[in-house]
């Protein structure tokens, strides 16, 4: 695929000819290309750069990570080249990949990008086999690229710089080009100035500088001078909001610092980004390639600062961990097994963690635990997918999610363990604590499945609750316009035929609790799911699929459901105190306490057999303003609770 940025708004009607830049023909070709490869294309009416983009799979997540920046600024013009020797099949899962893609790197672009369809290799087909692709190619394309502006499907011959297939892609991007430079951010009179100060008056060999650095520039530029340049005020309360402008519009990139005078300004990131790119995720088949990590990817500072000599350490480690590439790690959290040749972690220095260069498999450990809180994001169409940008990100951002504060000496019965394999992770805590993330092989679903001794714990729902949040931010910061269908995979013992694979949609699944519903249908249409016998296994389901019930009036009929999911599940241990001031006699409550003696959530099961009995056959009246009463009284003491379920979830 090749992707062009332009930088420029000079562009002049006349004498131009981008077609035989891009594609003029070599006397030495490259059989390989490492990561990108940027070839600048200037003229007297424009300043054009085209990025040739590797296709091994090792630079998918980083090509996304290298374009994401690039194309801040402006919307993009995309050129997919597609042999049309290769059958429809590979075309279509060609084209949908890289259509994915690029909906996932232009996310952030404030308008559409344009994607121009090329098929190659058409001297080596006969007209009837070059129509015949053609036609599949344009009707694989329309339905591929949808979110962004499909331009044009056209075949060009290659060998032939001066043919009219080549003048016609001319005059087509030319137009295109226009329209771009027409839509470049407006910034304001001091960006512009400031932005001209960067380009034009720094050393030109300086890729980044600090911020103490950049403001040492400026004050010797105003000693020296009395130009223009003059009205930008050096002090870090006026520059730095400018040069978060600036940044924001993709124009440079401004790294924040708890000191603001180590802060980074990163003027060239594009050139850093590609050599970065280049050398930490070539293929070993590749000159390029350099040997940086065990199959861990767990990276020594030492090794990155001796990868890119030319550059300060702190900015080039945290200029890849903005951009999510890699994540520092505790040096004490580090298994000596995931370091390079099985070294001391202590003896390597500083460590940073690249998803992106994990190669291990699965390991045998990495399995679900029984009656577990499985949900998985499953993709609607067969030909789209998640990225790999999505998935590594994900592998970087759940581990600092997941992270808890650093045990100094850790006690016996306090055991931590998050294991990173290349598609998932699995975390677990005693006691009791497994929370497993994994993106299947086709790359079309993503599982999360969580279990613990105690599934009523509010620490346990807290980190459930945010491990979604973080899974489903990754997939609509990177994989924004993928449809899905999220499931909820239903417990044999509550499935109609017990079976280990029934799933029901999370939406049916709401609809049905939040209706009060008995049953809900799975995703087949074949096999009903008992809700009762599911919330006995998994009693905080409403909590965790984040069920909004209605409002009930303070002098309503309560309902069992909400009930337990307002009150059983805050104050679990407390329900033989509820059940005294709801009047159940002594008998009652000793005969429920008899019963759910032993149980798994025995605490749950009495509270449901509480309310029940009070429901049934209780002295007072069943309604909201009675337990509310209830957990006021100074037996029970819940006053907050009481006042938080009037408030917010009472009319």
């Amino acid at each position: 695929m090749l992707f062009l940025h332009f930088r420029e708004q000079d562009l002049e009607p006349s004498g131009l000819i981008f077609a035989k830049r891009i594609f003029r023909q070599q006397e030495v070709v490259e059989p390989l290309t490492a990561g990108i490869i940027p070839h600048q294309v200037d003229s007297p009416y424009s300043n054009m750069v085209v990025y040739d983009l590797a296709g091994h799979h090792q630079y998918l997540s980083s090509h996304s990570a290298c374009l994401e920046a690039i194309s801040l600024n402006s919307p993009a013009i995309f050129l997919l080249l597609q042999d049309l020797r290769k059958d429809p099949e590979v075309m279509t899962t060609e084209v949908y990949y890289w259509s994915t893609m690029i909906d996932g790197v232009c996310h952030k672009c404030p308008q559409q990008s344009s994607v121009i369809v090329v098929g190659t290799h058409s001297d080596l087909l006969t007209p009837e086999q070059l129509k015949e692709k053609m036609s599949r190619l344009q009707s694989i394309a329309k339905m591929a690229i949808s979110h962004q502006i499909l331009v044009n499907v056209l075949a060009i011959n290659l060998t032939k710089i001066y043919s009219g297939e080549m003048n016609q892609f001319k005059d087509l991007l030319y137009g295109i080009i226009r329209n771009v430079l027409s839509m470049s951010p407006p910034i304001s009179m001091m960006c512009h100035m400031l932005l001209a100060f960067l380009r034009e008056k720094l050393p030109p060999d300086i890729d980044a500088l600090s911020l103490s650095h950049l403001i040492e520039h400026l004050e010797r530029h105003r000693d020296d001078t009395s130009d223009l340049d003059n009205l930008i005020d050096p002090d870090t309360s006026n520059i730095i909001p400018l040069l978060k402008t600036l940044s924001e519009k993709g124009l440079i990139l401004f790294i924040p610092s708890d000191n603001p005078l180590n802060s980074w300004i990163v003027l060239h990131k594009e050139s850093i980004l590609k050599k970065v790119n280049g050398a930490l995720f070539a293929d070993p088949s590749l000159k390029e390639y350099i040997r940086v990590a065990s199959n861990t990817g767990i990276v020594p500072k030492a090794v990155i600062q001796e990868i890119f000599p030319e550059y300060n350490i702190e900015m080039i480690t945290q200029f890849m961990i903005h951009f999510e590439l890699c994540q520092a790690v505790d040096l004490s959290q580090v298994d000596t097994n995931m370091t390079p040749e099985g070294s001391s972690s202590s003896d390597l220095g500083p460590l940073f963690f690249f998803p992106a260069l994990v190669y291990v498999h699965r390991p045998s450990s990495a399995t679900v635990p029984n009656n577990s809180f499985c949900w998985s994001m499953i993709v609607k169409s067969s030909n789209r997918f998640f990225t790999t940008r999505c998935l590594h990100v994900l592998l970087r951002r759940l581990p600092s999610e997941l992270a808890l504060p650093s045990v100094q000496a850790t006690p016996s019965h306090l055991y931590r363990r998050c294991d990173v394999w290349s598609r998932g992770l699995k975390w677990l805590s005693n006691p009791g604590v497994t929370i497993h993330v994994a993106m299947s092989e086709t790359f079309q679903s993503l599982s999360l499945a969580m279990s613990s001794h105690d599934k009523t714990d509010p620490k346990y729902l807290e980190l459930a609750h945010s491990v979604l949040t973080v899974i489903k931010k990754a997939c609509q910061d990177f994989c924004p316009h993928l449809e899905v269908l999220e499931v909820i995979s239903c417990p044999p013992e509550a499935s109609s035929d017990h079976s280990d694979d029934t799933q029901v949609e999370l939406s049916a699944l709401k609809q049905a609790l939040e209706g009060g519903e008995k049953c809900a249908v799975d995703v087949s249409g074949q096999k009903h799911v008992m809700i009762d016998k599911w919330m006995t296994i998994e009693p905080c389901l409403p909590y965790l699929v984040e069920v909004s019930p209605k409002v009930p009036s303070i002098s309503s009929a309560c309902n069992l459901k909400d009930l337990m999911n307002y009150i059983a599940t805050k104050i679990p241990v407390k329900w033989k105190f509820v059940g005294i001031q709801l009047g159940l006699s002594s008998s009652t409550l000793d005969s429920i306490q008899a019963d759910t003696a032993g149980k798994p959530h025995a605490c749950l099961d009495s509270f449901h057999q509480v309310f029940s009995a009070w429901e049934k056959q209780g002295p007072s009246p069943y309604t909201w303003d009675v337990i509310i009463n209830v957990l006021r009284a100074p037996a029970v003491g819940e006053v907050a609770l009481a006042d938080e379920l009037d408030a917010q979830h009472l009319k």
